[in-house]
């Protein structure tokens, strides 16, 4: 008479809930971080940028400089909750990225009665939550080397005095 009955709705639901839970807990931690940067950096840095002209952008500049002898490939970089695709300046051992807002583009929009005219108009672009949770001055950098990829962290990140750009006339 002290026998408790199992009921299998409720085994079957914490079975799920647990292999869900263990699912996203192995994501998380997948992304891991090396300790050591697998190339020499040279006074890596940021700077905030805006454009001359209204709607012409604003956004920050990454400048990674690297040893020129170096085989590792920069790939992207996560900062400031962004992601950035970083590319090497041709003859230079420096890589750079650039992050605009796209709140800070002017977008040429159509707005009609007729849904014909209006076709054209671009969806919102939705920007992507990054892998990683970063304080302020944080960048993780995704890199390969040899076929292997891997993350490194820069953790002060230095900013540069703001850049403007004038506007230029059109040629």
């Amino acid at each position: 008479m002290g026998r408790k009955r199992i009921n299998i709705r409720t085994v079957v639901t914490k079975i799920g809930l647990l292999s869900i839970l263990v699912t996203f807990t192995q994501c998380a931690t997948s992304q891991k971080i090396d300790k050591m940067a697998p190339v020499e950096l040279n006074a890596p840095y940021f700077q905030n940028w805006v454009s001359g002209i209204e709607g012409g952008g604003a956004g920050f500049m990454l400048y990674i400089p690297v040893d020129p002898a170096s085989d590792v490939q920069l790939e992207n970089a996560y900062f400031k909750g962004k992601s950035v695709k970083l590319k090497r300046k041709p003859n230079e051992a420096v890589y750079v990225g650039r992050y605009t807002d796209p709140g800070t583009v002017r977008k040429d929009i159509v707005m009609s009665d007729d849904p014909k005219e209006e076709y054209n108009n671009k969806a919102p672009e939705i920007e992507e939550k990054i892998p990683f949770e970063l304080k302020e001055g944080e960048c993780v950098i995704a890199y390969s080397k040899n076929g292997k990829e891997g993350y490194f962290k820069l953790d002060n990140l230095p900013e540069k005095e703001l850049k403007a750009y004038p506007m230029q006339p059109r040629q």
